[in-house]
Parts: C-alpha cells; sequence; structure tokens
C-alpha cells in the first residue's frame, strides 16, 4: 500500500514539473499570472526532491538528502503561490516591497547549496560534514520553522485578498462574472490541512525523531492540490482583468440625513428609464457619474432601502428584462445566449449563475415553466 501511495505522490509531482515547465514556457498560457504558477510547481517540485518522497538517495558521489545538498526553496513556495492569486486579483503591486525581500532572502538561502557544491568538487567535503549534523540541523530547522510563518502569513493575505476583492465586486461592478471566484478561494482552502500538518511536523522534530509519515501526509494533501490548481488554471487562463482600486475608499462625500425613500425612488427610476443596466461593463462609478450622484450616496441607497449590493442590484433588473424576453419570445426564436446578451450580461454563464440565483431556476427551465403555463 506504501509503494502505491508513493507512487501515487511521485506521479503527481512528476506532472507537476511538465505542467509548470508548460505555464513557463507555453505562449497559449501566456500571462504572468500563469508564469507564477509555473513557477509555484517548480518550487515545490524541488522542495520533494529533498524530502522522503523520491525514490533515490545520490547523485554519482554526491548525496542529495544531506541539508542544503539541493537548493533549498521551501521559501519561494509560499510567495510564488501568494503572487499567482494576487495576479488573478490585480493586487500584486501592493506588496512589491514585501515580495522584493523575502525573493532575496529565499535566494540567499538557496545559494547555500552552492557552496556545498564547491566544498564537494574541491574539498571532497560538504557543510554537515565541516560543522557536524547537529548544527546544521538546527539551521535548517529555523528556516523551516521562519518559512513555514510565511507560508501562514502568505496564506490568510491571500484569503484576505481573494475576500476583499469579492466585496468590491459586490458593491461596486455589474459585471457576475467577476463573482465566479470560488476555485480560487478552494485552492487557498486546500493548503489549509498541509499547512496544519506541517506545524505539526515542526513541532514534532524541535522535540523528538522526525515522523516520516508526516513528510507523505503533506506531500499527499500538495499532490492533490497540484492536480486541482492545475485543472482550474487550464479552465480559466485568463479569468480577468485586474480592477481598479475601490472608489468608495477615495469618496468622502456623504449625506447628513443619510439616503431617504426619495433619493432611493429618483435612483432606480433613472435605472429603469436610460436602461444603464444593458451596458455590460456597468460599474458604480460609470452610473455613478452618468445621473451625477455620489457613488457613496448611491451604494447606501442600495444598501440600505433596497437591502443588495450593486451587483446584486444591477443584474436583477438584467434578470427582469431577460424574463421579458422570454416570456415574448413564444416561438423560441431567440437563443438563451442571444437573451442574455440583449439583457446586459455579458456571457451566457454569468447570465444562467445570476438567473439562478433570483429565480431559482435556469433560463431554460423557465422558458419551459412559461410555455406550459400558456
Amino acid at each position: 500500500m506504501g509503494s502505491i501511495v508513493h507512487f501515487l505522490v511521485g506521479a503527481a509531482f512528476l506532472q507537476g514539473f511538465f505542467l509548470s515547465l508548460i505555464y513557463i514556457f507555453s505562449k497559449k498560457h501566456k500571462s504572468v499570472a500563469n508564469t507564477f504558477l509555473g513557477l509555484f510547481l517548480l518550487a515545490t517540485v524541488v522542495e520533494a526532491l529533498n524530502s522522503d518522497i523520491l525514490p533515490f538517495e545520490k547523485v554519482g558521489t554526491y548525496v542529495t538528502r544531506e541539508y542544503f545538498a539541493l537548493p533549498d526553496v521551501v521559501l519561494f513556495i509560499p510567495l510564488f503561490f501568494l503572487r499567482f492569486v494576487l495576479e488573478k486579483l490585480g493586487n500584486s503591486h501592493k506588496y512589491k516591497r514585501f515580495f522584493l525581500v523575502n525573493y532575496i532572502l529565499a535566494l540567499l538561502i538557496s545559494l547555500i547549496t552552492l557552496v556545498n557544491l564547491y566544498w564537494f568538487f574541491f574539498e571532497s567535503s560538504s557543510i554537515s560534514l565541516k560543522y557536524g549534523p547537529q548544527f546544521i540541523f538546527w539551521i535548517h530547522f529555523g528556516i523551516k520553522a521562519f518559512a513555514f510563518i510565511i507560508t501562514t502569513y502568505c496564506f490568510l493575505l491571500a484569503l484576505n485578498e481573494i475576500l476583499q476583492y469579492r466585496k468590491l465586486v459586490r458593491n461596486e461592478f455589474s459585471d457576475y462574472n467577476l463573482l465566479q471566484i470560488n476555485w480560487l478561494l478552494n485552492l487557498v482552502y486546500l493548503l489549509l490541512p498541509a499547512i496544519l500538518l506541517w506545524g505539526i511536523a515542526i513541532l514534532f522534530a524541535a522535540v523528538a525523531p522526525y515522523p516520516e509519515d508526516l513528510d507523505m501526509g503533506i506531500f499527499g494533501i500538495v499532490a492533490i492540490f497540484l492536480f486541482y490548481l492545475s485543472y482550474q488554471a487550464y479552465v480559466r487562463p485568463n479569468l480577468f482583468e485586474r480592477l481598479p482600486d475601490s472608489i468608495l475608499k477615495n469618496d468622502s462625500s456623504f449625506e447628513d440625513d443619510g439616503c431617504s425613500q426619495e433619493k432611493s425612488s429618483q435612483i432606480e427610476a433613472l435605472m429603469v428609464e436610460n436602461e444603464f443596466f444593458l451596458d455590460q461593463d456597468l460599474s458604480l462609478h460609470s452610473f455613478a457619474k452618468a445621473i451625477s450622484r455620489s457613488p457613496r450616496m448611491i451604494s447606501n441607497c442600495i444598501n440600505q432601502n433596497f437591502r443588495q449590493n450593486f451587483n446584486e442590484w444591477v443584474n436583477g433588473f438584467r434578470v427582469q428584462r431577460a424574463q421579458e424576453l422570454i416570456k415574448n419570445d413564444k416561438k423560441n426564436r431567440l437563443s438563451i445566449e442571444g437573451i442574455g446578451l440583449e439583457s446586459g450580461f455579458k456571457s451566457r454563464s454569468s447570465l444562467y449563475a445570476a438567473f439562478k440565483n433570483t429565480t431559482g431556476c435556469s433560463p431554460g427551465e423557465y422558458r419551459k415553466r412559461n410555455q406550459f403555463s400558456h
């Protein structure tokens, strides 16, 4: 059983290696996000070479299982993954200094292997032989503990950025496709078990012999993660472009008396009369500019008096228009995709998602029900 598990985990990391080359060098899937996805996969495979996951211990007479015999890239792994997430969300520019400092530190640690190679080729020695395994163990332990802290921070940062992004889209953008990021959230959640096991492993290593079964558990979870991540990145090679920063953060205007029902009714009337919701790229900013109102006041009115966010509110009008088109299309001359485009939806998938969220059924099911009712 153990050999089968080793084989499957090894196969996952071998696949990860080939996928890393595709993401880094393929023109078809070329994007900054996918480049960092490829680097993340490559760093994960190199880190697996430093463990007992893969079945060889030497290259010639060079012992690969010694500390620092291979490049220690564990610090790169969380950095590359976080960069991948932030590039997908368009927020990497906010963390330039954080990445620069940690890239330099990770590079310096990985370059210790060059020292080991120099002593191996020119002095027939190694870092472990020169300083003793116990001293090297605690140096290596310190690096792993620091990497665990950085990984935990990157995990929490990625989670927060995804949740903030979703909040921004709901409050300021009408494109329903932009909310379809549960796959990215699932990627982050999939890392949680591996991070927890890693923390347990570090605690074990500090007080007792290191349990190798924990390594297999960690890399087993990472293998599942690699399969899921690879699939999702392939079906969504260019998910969406970077969004601008929130305009509500910079909107200092406010209403002393709050948002009255009258103001809300005026805003709704302007939306319906001018059919702004038919603009596929409608945002809170463009809508506020078109009706000469404060974005914050509009947002407050929608939240307080309609009990919705901007995305829900606008897509509610689009769903209503889609329902009208379906009801009036007695002979089914319009395709579902055509109905979506004429209702202001940017894609068939966004129509289906918003329609089902509002009515509880798909446009096709709604059309069938409407036909039977007549």
